[in-house]
């Protein structure tokens, strides 16, 4: 079995990976929040290794 990452957890990490560099680098004077936006058991922090069965992966939407 895979180890476990909460949904959180994982899209904070890859936010913060991947993201955030390419926004700091590219509009260094834009002001802006991120978060995890949407319905299921990863964004209330409720999800175990068994939620990851169906919708549940990483996300970043940009607006």
């Amino acid at each position: 079995m895979k180890n476990f990452i909460k949904g959180l957890d994982l899209c904070e990490g890859f936010f913060n990976e991947y993201a955030k560099p390419i926004i700091e680098e590219n509009f260094h004077e834009l002001k802006y929040s991120a978060g995890l936006i949407g319905y299921g058991s990863d964004v209330l922090g409720y999800d175990d290794a068994v939620s990851t069965d169906h919708m549940w992966d990483l996300a970043f939407i940009c607006f």
